[in-house]
């Protein structure tokens, strides 16, 4: 089992890799999935122990070669970025992306969240880029870092394609045919994903949405497992996987069922789940 988890790690790390992922710069292994606000104080997170020899995880999009961040499509820059830098993305339109950025700052900064045009900024200590014009911005801290956060938008060629969760997912269920929650493991801790278990018997395995658009996010996106096996994908954004059969459920989502499926299973997820996203705030 050890060296077959060894495996399945290392064949991640050729997958991330293709879709042009740079296990070079585990530097960004540390950023967090903070929240946005003005002076607010974000509930800590404990980080799940890292599996020998899996790429860093992947928290939100990533950056593809220079990019600039702009106050609207085809706007003024905000601030120009680096190659990598992590980021958050809400669903494209038109070919942007809004996003919000999340930069360090010092005491004082947090004091007074004054930036001027030519500052540089890091990114968990990275350098990440230089700002393009002045601005007062929002300031958070969880208790041990402090940080300023830029919303904007980003053009959808400056997102590295194999960051983005759904785009990774498809790739890596044609290129592994397990689908048992073991053959699924490499995934869940790239993108580390969180464990659900209210739906019994069904296990979710989840990420949150940017919270760009809802300050109050949902799943983007759930594997789900019956038995230890998958049998479907729930998404809040398009995905396309080979072989499935869609459903459109309460609140906007989508699952996509893999093939073979037993009608009644599909039938019992789906009414599980269409009351449960019908009892959340």
């Amino acid at each position: 089992m050890h060296l077959n988890k060894q495996l399945f790690c290392l064949a991640l790390a050729v997958l991330l890799a293709s879709c042009n992922l740079k296990n070079t710069h585990s530097k960004y292994d540390n950023e967090e999935n903070t929240s946005t606000g003005t002076g607010k104080t974000a509930p800590k997170k404990n980080n799940p122990p890292k599996l020998a020899g899996a790429v860093a995880p992947i928290i939100g999009e990533r950056i593809s070669g220079n990019a600039v961040i702009y106050n609207n499509p085809n706007g003024d820059p905000i601030v120009s970025l680096l190659d990598y830098i992590p980021l958050r993305c809400a669903p494209v339109k038109k070919d942007w992306y809004p996003v919000s950025l999340d930069f360090d700052i010092t005491k004082e900064e947090f004091t007074k969240p004054l930036f001027r045009k030519g500052q540089k900024i890091k990114v968990n200590g990275v350098a990440a880029g230089v700002l393009q014009r002045d601005m007062k911005l929002p300031v958070s801290t969880n208790g041990e870092k402090m940080w300023a956060t830029i919303n904007g938008y980003t053009e959808k060629k400056s997102i590295r394609n194999g960051s983005i969760i759904e785009s990774a997912l498809t790739s890596y269920l044609k290129q592994h045919a397990g689908r048992s929650t073991d053959d699924l493991q490499p995934f869940i801790h790239s993108f580390k994903l969180e464990e659900e278990t209210t739906l019994k018997p069904y296990v979710l395995y989840f990420n949150y949405e940017s919270g760009i658009d809802d300050p109050s996010p949902l799943y983007r996106l759930a594997l789900i497992f019956q038995g230890k096996q998958l049998i479907g994908v729930l998404h809040a954004r398009p995905l396309q996987l080979d072989g499935s059969t869609t459903r459109r459920l309460q609140r906007g989502f989508t699952v996509s069922y893999l093939n073979g499926i037993d009608k009644t299973l599909k039938e019992d997820f789906a009414g599980k789940f269409n009351k449960f996203i019908l009892s959340v705030d």
